[in-house]
């Protein structure tokens, strides 16, 4: 696998399942499925933007339209806020890693973008471990002085591709060694966050976290 984009006709075939089958049980009606299908606009919205994925879109939509009914809140909902609390672990994860390389951060000089979010969105990894490594992106491009510093990768599979070759051109030209450090951060699909969340969805006890939310309000 080259590339880490799962093809939007990839999810065609259960959209239509899943729609065929509830339209037969009769469980759409407009209020919830309107509701349910909110949090999958919102990522609509983003994709629009080129913030995430067609992809990632069209999963959640999966999800919004095979369960448009629900008590209390859409499993939809559940599903893209428990999604977000892994990449949220992840970002805390690298903030303590990277107290322990802060002297290596202090040397990168980013002559274009910040270092700033450096410490929570991503870690350091050799040159060479990185040109080995597969769906690992860099944040902070060497050129020829300085760095191009980042806060994420494109979505542009081959213009990734074209900063890993300048990498790899500049350490062959030795202006760069393999034991140099750059940041990086791996490109998951957020489709397999989903997966999680939309597993710890189907399991929430949403009578429990009502009554949880009514204590706490007392």
């Amino acid at each position: 696998m080259k590339y880490r984009d799962i093809p939007e006709l990839t999810w065609l075939p259960s959209l239509a399942v899943v729609v065929v089958v509830n339209l037969i049980l009769g469980r759409y009606d407009v209020i919830h499925t309107l509701i349910s299908l909110i949090p999958s606009l919102a990522v609509f919205a983003l994709s629009l933007l080129d913030m995430i994925g067609g992809a990632d879109f069209l999963a959640l939509l999966l999800i919004s339209l095979a369960h448009p009914f629900f008590y209390i809140f859409p499993i939809s909902l559940l599903t893209l806020i428990y999604s977000l609390l892994i990449p949220v672990a992840v970002m805390g994860y690298y903030f303590i890693l990277n107290l322990a390389h802060w002297k290596e951060m202090g040397k990168i000089k980013c002559v274009e973008g910040s270092k700033a979010l450096l410490i929570f969105l991503g870690r350091p990894l050799s040159v060479g471990r990185f040109l080995k490594s597969k769906f690992v992106y860099p944040l902070t491009i060497p050129l020829e002085e300085g760095y191009l510093c980042r806060t994420s990768f494109s979505l542009d599979d081959e213009e990734e591709d074209r900063v890993r070759a300048s990498i790899e051109k500049m350490v062959g030209k030795g202006m760069l060694k393999e034991v140099d450090i750059l940041w990086v951060t791996p490109g998951f699909p957020h489709v397999l966050f989903y997966l999680v969340g939309y597993v710890a969805a189907l399991l929430t006890p949403q009578e429990w976290m009502i009554e949880l939310f009514i204590h706490l309000l007392h």
